[in-house]
């Protein structure tokens, strides 16, 4: 009897000791979660190898205890932290967008992992900023930014752009977070300080409550579920659109000047223009010019469907050029990638995609290689951008090591962008009367046809006196062959004396060595000499506005095409010289009629 109970008593001072035990290390695990994310993962292993034992040695009773300790370790919410709602109390434009609410940030992943500096905000689960980010102010047009970060491993102090009076902030961070915000103007979390956030101010102040929570188990937008679901979805529907273009790279005549011009291709009842690309046309290491993008905030936006076919990874070697639409010929824009707060022109998006996977869905790696300008959408994949990227980088994971863009998409228009004038490539002839440069011919009393006039007697200038910028031997007359403009010797001998200086000088302003009409078109860093011209598209089938795609054998234009200059240069020369004759004989017989 006193054996029993003596054992009874020995097992009752082992639980008890347990128990104690059990409580120290909880203690410990408590201490280092909110001060050491690593150490904290190492005392969950120690503490999980505890209770096993304690387990095992005190049964259901031990269970309960250890189930009360880590219900006493989970992160409290602050209550002085608001509440970050949800996304939709911030934008309104998911049904609106292709990217939905991902159009309102610039990295909107599950993981980011930020090792350069990124110039726009975020929308991530796992955060790995190694850098600091956030929009910064150009000009006051972007009024709020938001971003949010669910789990912010490790994040920079300088994060985020100080809110001034044209720029508010809020950001959000996820429910199992440390936010002290003790020091109002220096709020902190899990122990980082941010230096340019605020916590709290003057109830009219624009930087009030700029720090906020999910709180009670509310997310301010489930990232994960949001790229399975809305994403994915819209990847693979994109994917499935009737195209207006198919291209590979073998499509392009020449391989150094890849051009797509969108004002040949008709828009979609949905106001798009659809694109499907080969894979090689990315790998491809020369630019892709695309003409014709609007700059206005309604115009038609720009799907391009990217076929990867599984490569793994998926390298893009071509750099994106895009020249914008003005309205007015010959003065188009070339955009450059930099830092902006204005968005409006931005309708081009990418959509990454694997035609050999059942979902279309691409689960690789895409290599950004070269300087790219549009939205990018890879669902499922891992994006690493590696020169710089204007636009939205919507992904499972992102890993930026060159400076990126905040460039946020357009929402959906019923507006299709309307080309006024059309869309010309530098160094190419304007295809049409109204586009060529003609000041002697508007204006026949300019101080520019007087050059052959002799001041002091009123006179011609001796025709057969030799100009010193342009030989004689210019070959005006086989431009212009007798048998285009009938008339008699006489009128023929005149103008072939006359012509010369006279035409030579326009020659000299306005065209290059062999006649042909010089445009300048883009902005500071492009080829503005360069006749892109042959690097169209001639031979691909795709939905013209008028006809189909495939090649004709007439002497219209090539489908598919801009105005070729192989088929106006002739036309033009000649109506110019022309013109220019009958210019010559008037000069000729008003100077005849003084001298009688």
């Amino acid at each position: 009897m006193l054996m029993k109970k003596g054992k009874e008593w020995a097992l009752s001072c082992v639980a008890v000791s347990a128990v104690a035990l059990m409580g120290m290390g909880t203690t410990v695990y408590a201490d280092s979660t909110n001060n050491d994310n690593t150490n904290s993962e190492n005392t969950a292993d120690t503490s999980s190898t505890k209770t096993g034992a304690v387990n095992n040695a005190l049964g259901s009773v031990a269970t309960t205890q250890v189930a009360n300790s880590n219900t006493a370790v989970t992160q409290a919410t602050n209550d002085a932290v608001p509440d970050g709602g949800h996304v939709s109390d911030d934008f309104s434009n998911e049904s609106q967008n292709q990217l939905g609410y991902a159009s309102n940030f610039h990295v909107f992943a599950n993981e980011a992992h930020l090792n350069a500096h990124t110039n726009g905000n975020v929308a991530v689960g796992d955060f790995y900023g190694n850098v600091n980010f956030g929009t910064n102010i150009k000009d006051g047009a972007l009024e709020k930014e938001v971003s949010y970060i669910q789990t912010p491993h490790n994040i920079a102090s300088s994060s985020f752009v100080n809110s001034n009076e044209t720029r508010a902030n809020k950001v959000v961070f996820g429910e199992d977070n440390d936010i002290d915000v003790t020091n109002p103007n220096r709020p902190s979390i899990n122990g980082t300080n941010l230096d340019h956030i605020t916590a709290s101010g003057d109830d009219d102040a624009i930087n009030a409550d700029e720090i906020y929570q999910d709180k009670n188990g509310n997310e301010y937008i489930d990232i994960k579920n949001y790229l399975n679901d809305f994403l994915s979805n819209k990847s693979t529907s994109l994917t499935n659109k009737t195209p207006q273009l198919t291209v590979t790279d073998s499509d392009f005549p020449d391989k150094n000047q890849r051009v797509i011009n969108l004002q040949d291709y008709a828009v979609t009842d949905d106001n798009n223009i659809v694109i499907d690309l080969d894979p090689s046309v990315l790998n491809t290491d020369t630019p892709i010019y695309i003409y014709g993008l609007s700059a206005d905030k309604g115009g038609t936006n720009i799907i391009i469907n990217v076929d990867t076919k599984g490569a793994n990874p998926y390298n893009v070697n071509s750099q994106i050029r895009l020249i914008y639409n003005d309205g007015t010929a010959n003065n188009n824009v070339e955009r450059p990638n930099q830092e902006t707060e204005f968005f409006d022109d931005n309708h081009l998006l990418w959509n990454f995609y694997d035609s050999t996977a059942s979902d279309k869905l691409y689960t690789g790696q895409v290599n950004i290689n070269r300087p790219f300008q549009g939205s990018v959408l890879a669902p499922k994949a891992t994006v690493e951008v590696g020169q710089n990227l204007d636009g939205n980088i919507v992904a499972d994971k992102v890993i930026i090591n060159a400076e990126t863009h905040r460039w946020d998409l357009q929402d959906n228009s019923d507006k299709e962008t309307e080309y006024d004038k059309p869309v010309t490539i530098p160094g190419e002839i304007p295809d049409g009367w109204n586009n060529f440069e003609k000041p002697n011919i508007d204006n026949p009393d300019i101080p520019e046809e007087e050059k052959d006039i002799d001041p002091d007697t009123g006179g011609l200038v001796d025709p057969e006196e030799p100009s010193t910028e342009k030989p004689s031997t210019e070959k005006p007359d086989t431009e212009k062959p007798d048998t285009e403009k009938p008339g008699t010797g006489e009128e023929d001998n005149n103008t072939e004396d006359n012509n010369g200086n006279e035409e030579d000088n326009n020659t000299d302003e306005n065209t290059d060595g062999e006649g042909n009409l010089i445009t300048n078109g883009g902005s500071e860093g492009s080829d503005t000499n360069k006749d892109l011209s042959n690097g169209l598209l001639p031979g691909v089938v795709g939905n013209n506005k008028d006809e189909s795609q495939t090649p004709s054998t007439s002497n219209t234009n090539e489908s598919g095409t801009l105005p070729q200059t192989s088929e106006t240069t002739g036309i033009l020369a000649t109506i110019a010289g022309l013109i220019l004759l009958a210019f010559g004989l008037i000069l000729k017989a008003t100077h005849i009629k003084k001298e009688n």
